[in-house]
């Protein structure tokens, strides 16, 4: 695990470099994929940089990204986002970052969320907790927050709520319905609940590679990750919830439609 996760961090270091060297903070050239979404060359490059000093160091296993696909085996494979947040990249704005994670018969071991122009980085292996690290600063351990309840909380989502159309935004604020007040994020909300900053923060959708590395980082913080029937499912396309654990069967219900419950 500890070589595993030093990997990690060496791989979030390239990514680092190549998106650094891509942002200047003007738009960015891209195409749009089948669905609609933004891809730029910077997306590709992180994700094959990767893979490269994968072949050479790790040639046994796979990986799945999301510009690059499936490739090589599955019992190990590491899960891909070149660039997680790419609509905000291209518009020449922050918030968008990398995001690294290793997946071993089927749970995610190691995440690495990694923002070079935030100077930002939040990683976690499974049973070694949770950690952030800001610039030159030495790194520090990551909790999410004590909150018991939804009521007087706060909680976040991704799009974030200006982002979202008519339903789906009607999903995500049924946590403000609960009680809880709107946090806007500025950087992926799961972070905001890696470090206690929210309470919960719902994702409306996405692929593996976005839930991956922030899962095992939200879990070894404390916290709780699921999609919306209470399972640890990272390939159902969400939408999906983090939290800090304490409040997650209360937000599962007001997502669901249902009254709250109590936490006990």
């Amino acid at each position: 695990m500890d070589d595993d996760l030093a990997l990690a961090l060496r791989l979030a270091d390239k990514a680092d470099e190549i998106s650094r060297a891509a942002f200047t903070g003007d738009a960015v050239a891209h195409d749009l994929k089948a669905d609609g979404s933004p891809v730029s060359a910077a997306d590709v490059a992180v994700e094959r940089a990767i893979c490269e000093i994968l072949a050479r160091e790790r040639p046994d296993d796979g990986v799945l990204g999301e510009e690059v696909g499936p490739l090589g085996a599955t019992a190990r494979r590491w899960i891909l986002d070149g660039i997680d947040g790419t609509v905000l990249f291209v518009a020449g704005r922050v918030g968008w970052a990398s995001e690294i994670a290793l997946e071993v018969d089927g749970q995610v071991v190691v995440g690495v969320c990694t923002s070079p122009v935030h100077r930002r980085r939040y990683w976690a292996a499974r049973g070694r907790g949770a950690w952030r690290r800001d610039s030159s600063v030495e790194a520090t351990r990551v909790r999410v927050s004590e909150a018991a309840s939804l009521d007087g909380g706060r909680y976040s989502a991704i799009p974030p709520l200006e982002a979202l159309d008519g339903g789906r935004r009607a999903l995500a604020e049924r946590l403000g319905t609960a009680g809880s007040a709107w946090v806007p994020p500025s950087e992926h909300g799961a972070l905001f609940v890696a470090d206690g900053r929210v309470d919960a923060c719902v994702q409306l959708g996405g692929g593996p590679w976005d839930f991956a590395a922030l899962a095992v980082i939200v879990s070894e913080a404390g916290g709780s990750y699921s999609d919306l029937a209470g399972d640890p499912d990272i390939y159902g396309g969400g939408p999906a919830l983090f939290s800090n654990g304490r409040v997650h069967r209360a937000a599962l219900a007001a997502l669901s439609g249902r009254e709250s419950v109590n936490e006990g």
